[in-house]
């Protein structure tokens, strides 16, 4: 299978540098098909889904890049997000930022998540023992998207926030995904996955099966260097019946600061616990509030 692999090693001075970057598959990886489908109103959604945490106001050319589409199609998109408030534009600067519509739906969707905010102190204490960062993160297409996170005490880590986004089949939190979530959604996922990555169908088989047998046989589901050369993984599906999908919680950072035999031994346990206790703590505030 190719990876996304950097250059050369990642050292502590660099491991901060190294940033998920939330690219848009284009909806023709994505094997969308059907009647019901409304392929404009998703064209809507990626340029909205475009915009990051820390971003500047973004032209139309930057997102046409983002979302892999022409300008002249993002131009009638954004044109459209404007006039309904989704977005908001600067004359000066020809760009593009998220408007108030959009905070309006985005308070909506804190409220509905606002049960991860208990788990914090677990996140925490697990980046504290393991060194690394940790989140939580639910699936966004063929990616992975960080809802939650919490920093590595020792400051030197990969650079994540709410909001970015890894591939499913390189990371250890996708296959974590792919390990916990039901059988049907996996067949679906494993179908687009074939599309995305045509000619490599005995890697992506063997990646899905790989990740089912590790979790079986340890509760979690790890990389070593799959995403990045010199960057570990680690994580494990939440359990919370409740949500439709799968919630994983996974912990990150450079190999120099959680070794692979070090993340499968003793932060491996640990990582199943939190994601035990996290569960706990989901389905009793789900309870409370029932």
């Amino acid at each position: 299978m190719a990876r996304k692999a950097v250059s050369k090693p990642v050292s502590r001075a660099s491991a901060d540098k190294i940033a998920a970057k939330p690219a848009s598959e284009g909806l023709e990886d994505d094997s969308f098909s059907g009647r019901q489908f409304i392929t404009a109103l998703a064209r809507g959604l990626d340029v909205l889904g475009a915009f990051r945490a820390g971003d500047p106001p973004l032209s139309n050319q930057e997102l046409a890049k983002r979302c892999q589409l022409p300008r002249p199609t993002i131009s009638r998109i954004t044109h459209t997000l404007t006039e309904l408030g989704y977005l908001s534009y600067h004359e000066g600067f020809g760009c593009y930022e998220l408007g108030g519509a959009m905070l309006t739906l985005g308070h909506v969707a804190q409220g509905n998540f606002q049960a991860f905010n208990d788990a914090r102190p677990v996140m925490s204490a697990l980046a504290e023992f393991s060194n690394a960062n940790v989140g939580i993160g639910m699936r966004d297409r063929l990616n992975m998207v960080y809802l939650l996170v919490c920093k590595a005490p020792s400051g030197i880590g990969l650079r994540f926030e709410t909001g970015s986004k890894v591939p499913i089949i390189h990371t250890a939190m996708g296959r974590a995904y792919l390990a916990g979530a039901g059988r049907s959604d996996v067949q679906t996922l494993e179908s687009r996955l074939l599309k995305k990555y045509a000619g490599e169908a005995g890697s992506v088989r063997h990646a899905i099966d790989a990740a089912r047998e590790e979790y079986e046989a340890h509760g979690f589901c790890s990389s070593a260097g799959g995403w990045y050369e010199d960057v570990n993984g680690i994580a494990a599906p939440i359990p919370w019946p409740e949500v439709a999908d799968t919630v994983v919680l996974n912990c990150g950072a450079p190999a120099s600061l959680m070794p692979k035999e070090r993340m499968l031994t003793e932060v491996g346990p640990r990582l199943v616990e939190a994601a035990r206790a996290i569960g706990d703590m989901l389905q009793a505030a789900e309870a409370k509030a029932a």
